[in-house]
């Protein structure tokens, strides 16, 4: 399977197609494989978020931790009930 290479300019490339700019807020959740061979891996994908909405604007990245909260729907490892 090939992927293709991704570079920060790539990214900042795509990120300034699809409107985003200076100030925003933005919500991000993506699988990194899925972009494909990203040079440097989430770093630069973070660096050209962070640089695409500048210090005036906000990202959210959520992780998921939910799912890692009640051992009834699974716990990745074995924790006391209390």
């Amino acid at each position: 399977m090939d992927r293709q290479i991704v570079l920060k300019q790539d990214i900042l490339d795509a990120l300034s197609a699809v409107g985003m700019c200076a100030g925003q807020t933005v919500m991000v959740h993506c699988s990194l494989s899925a972009l494909g061979y990203v040079c440097g891996g989430a770093q630069p994908v973070i660096e050209a978020l962070l640089q695409m909405v500048g210090e005036t604007g906000t990202i959210m990245m959520p992780t998921q931790s939910w799912k890692s909260l009640d051992p009834e729907s699974g716990v990745h490892w074995q924790e006391p009930q209390e």
